[in-house]
């Protein structure tokens, strides 16, 4: 196991006022789920507290964080499966959550990001409303395609 899982074992999942910085839980789940590729993954892996903080009904961090988050992910450029596990994840339930917060931030997004617009792929409808869903479906589509007004 790579040393950065030895530094962050100690770190609390349960505990806001000691929470570790964004880029720390961003390293921690990419590594976990790195991984989760050779091992078994569970909630005694000493990294699990990164996955534990994408649980929206947790509540371990506020939508904006979220959001900061899944940018964040995205922008370290891990592999296929860490993008699998995060779009299916955090990014599916924000939008099944808060989809109506972060619409039009998503379509812009996703216009000018190909690898976010490639990111939507993964999340399925889950409890998004339908009218969310159609906007979430155009703007994973390829071109420049807008969403309907």
């Amino acid at each position: 196991m790579a040393l950065f899982v030895h530094q962050l074992a100690a770190v609390p999942p349960d505990s806001m006022t000691n929470a570790p910085s964004l880029d720390t839980w961003i390293d921690a789940f990419i590594e976990l789920h790195a991984d989760y590729e050779t091992s078994e993954l569970n909630s005694d892996h000493p990294l699990w507290w990164a996955i534990e903080r994408t649980i929206f009904i947790l509540k371990p961090v506020d939508r904006e964080t979220m959001w900061q988050f899944v940018i964040g992910v995205l922008a370290r450029k891990p592999h296929a499966f860490v993008l699998e596990c995060l779009a299916a994840g955090p990014l599916e339930d924000m939008i099944a959550h808060f989809g109506d917060y972060f619409i039009e931030r998503i379509e812009y997004t996703a216009k000018s990001d190909p690898a976010f617009r490639e990111l939507l792929h993964g999340v399925w409808k889950n409890r998004t409303p339908d009218a969310l869903w159609q906007r979430i479906e155009i703007a994973r589509s390829p071109g420049d395609a807008s969403p309907a007004a």
